[in-house]
C-alpha cells in the first residue's frame, strides 16, 4: 500500500462563525450520519488535503470548538463575526501560517461534499496553482458557482483585507479573467432552512 501524497503548501479555512439565523440554529452543530457537520467538514479537508485547516468560529463557538478540539486543526475566533463571512475569511485568512501556495475557503453545511470532490478540485488547482479555482453546479438552466474555492497565495493580502459584510465572491469577481471553474454538483446541496435537514435526515 503507498503513502497518501497530500498537494504540496496547500491550506484550508473552513468557515463555521455565522449564526444560521434561517434555519433557527447553528448548522455547524447539525449533526449528519452521526456527526456534526462542522467536525464532518474538517475531517474531509484533513482526508483531502492532509492540513493545514484553520476553522474559524463566532457563534456558540465554545461547543463547535469543543467539536474539533480532538483534530489535528487551529481552531480560532472571529471576534467580529456578526458583521458578516468576508471577516471570518480575513480572521482565517490572517491565522495561516507559513507561505501558501493556495488557499482553500470552504464552509461546513455542504453536506454532500466528499473528499473526493475535494481532491478533484486540489487536482485542478495543482495544475494551475496561479489562478482561481472554484465550484460550479447546475440549478435549472444556471450554472452557478460557490464554495469551496481555492485561491492562489498571492492573493492572501486580498483574503485578509475583505470588507466584513461580503464573502470572497468581490476577490473572484476583481480576478474573473483568472477563474477556473470545476464542476461539483454535491457542492450544490447546503443547509439553509429547516425544511433542509428533512433531505439530510432522508
Amino acid at each position: 500500500m503507498t503513502e497518501k501524497q497530500y498537494p504540496l503548501n496547500l491550506a484550508a479555512v473552513l468557515v463555521a462563525a455565522g449564526p444560521s439565523t434561517r434555519l433557527g440554529r447553528p448548522k455547524q452543530l447539525v449533526k449528519f450520519q452521526g456527526e456534526t457537520l462542522v467536525r464532518r467538514s474538517a475531517n474531509l479537508l484533513l482526508e483531502a488535503m492532509g492540513g493545514p485547516v484553520v476553522v474559524v468560529s463566532g457563534f456558540e463557538s465554545e461547543p463547535i470548538k469543543r467539536e474539533v478540539a480532538d483534530l489535528p486543526v487551529d481552531a480560532v475566533f472571529n471576534p467580529e463575526w456578526e458583521k458578516g463571512m468576508g471577516g471570518s475569511i480575513a480572521c482565517g485568512a490572517r491565522y495561516v501560517k507559513g507561505i501558501p501556495a493556495g488557499i482553500l475557503v470552504g464552509v461546513c453545511d455542504q453536506w454532500q461534499l466528499s473528499a473526493n470532490d475535494l481532491g478533484k478540485l486540489i487536482s485542478a488547482w495543482q495544475a494551475q496553482p496561479r489562478r482561481i479555482h472554484t465550484a460550479y453546479w447546475q440549478e435549472g438552466r444556471a450554472h452557478v458557482s460557490g464554495p469551496p474555492v481555492i485561491f492562489p497565495g498571492k492573493l492572501r493580502g486580498e483574503l485578509k483585507g475583505l470588507e466584513k459584510s461580503r464573502g470572497a465572491r468581490q476577490i473572484i469577481d476583481r480576478h474573473i479573467d483568472i477563474v477556473e471553474f470545476v464542476e461539483l454538483e454535491s457542492a450544490a446541496r447546503d443547509l439553509d432552512r429547516p425544511e433542509d435537514i428533512e433531505l439530510l435526515e432522508s
